[in-house]
């Protein structure tokens, strides 16, 4: 692999760190574990990380639809710490970062340090793309929300019941790509450095167990998704999120041809009922 594209993945490697990555830290016996969590449909994701960095375990967690990649030994989570060194963004991985660089008497690059630690207005996200990629495939959600079905559709369950709202949906369903965090600059920054998007802030409810405001960087626009697939053309999704994001563009087609509005039985409608199975394709 060049040198170049390993830098592009270990900015990968960030964002994901950024979305659902962790260092723990044990002063008292001074050492540091890494672990990465994901659905268990993107297992090919953690099992990439043990391939390329040839060490750690992936494994299911019990009674969870979820996989692990876990690094305990010191070598493999200071190779790790060296690969990101610069590189992380997300305010809480930032201080187990330097929390383990500490312990290790890692240096830290320290124009990188002086940044991201003082919110300075220079601060951008370097390789946005590769690092966009890596932290939407573990913190992206992409979706096709419906507003509107009938009472019988809405008792439908499972992947079954969203297909067939989804089908009947007309004109009440919209596409979206979020990233959610509670750190308003870290949203922010997400906004400014590639330069699409919106940000909405959503308030706390304490009743629905979200005590603090919450951000979401959100695309919804074909213009802002057109501007995101180009994006991920120089560095593209390693998570199943990908294959949404090539219907994306599909899913603007099919609406502004009205496909979802034809009734059934027109070949129009067939055609958006194939679409709706096809970006339900790997849920369950």
């Amino acid at each position: 692999m060049s040198t170049e594209n390993t830098e592009q993945w270990n900015e990968w490697l960030a964002g994901l760190i950024d979305g659902d990555g962790c260092f723990y830290i044990n002063k008292k016996e001074k050492n540091v574990s890494f672990e990465i969590t994901t659905h268990i449909t993107d297992i090919r994701v953690l099992t990439e990380l043990k391939n390329k960095l040839k060490v750690g375990s992936v494994k299911k967690r019990s009674n969870s639809q979820s996989v692990r990649f876990r690094v305990k030994t010191k070598v493999a989570v200071i190779d790790i710490l060296h690969r990101v060194n610069g590189k992380l963004y997300n305010p809480a991985r930032v201080a187990q970062f330097i929390a383990a660089c500490n312990l290790f008497e890692i240096t830290i690059n320290q124009a990188w340090l002086d940044e991201v630690t003082t919110g300075a207005a220079s601060l951008t996200i370097k390789n946005s793309y590769a690092y966009l990629a890596g932290l939407i495939d573990a913190d992206g959600t992409i979706s096709i929300s419906v507003s509107h079905t009938s009472t019988e559709n809405s008792q439908l369950s499972g992947v079954h019941g969203k297909i067939t709202r989804l089908i009947n949906s007309k004109a009440h369903n919209q596409v979206s790509l979020k990233v959610t965090t509670q750190y308003e600059n870290y949203a922010t920054l997400i906004y400014k450095t590639v330069g699409f998007g919106k940000i909405y802030k959503q308030k706390p409810n304490k009743q629905k167990k979200v005590p603090n405001p919450l951000y979401h960087w959100t695309v919804v626009s074909l213009e802002d998704f057109q501007l995101l697939y180009e994006q991920f053309k120089k560095f593209p999704l390693k998570s199943l999120k990908m294959h949404r994001i090539r219907l994306v563009l599909l899913y603007f087609k099919y609406k502004q041809l009205k496909y979802h509005l034809y009734e059934a039985g027109a070949i129009e409608a067939k055609i958006w009922a194939k679409f709706a199975r096809l970006w339900y394709k790997y849920s369950y």
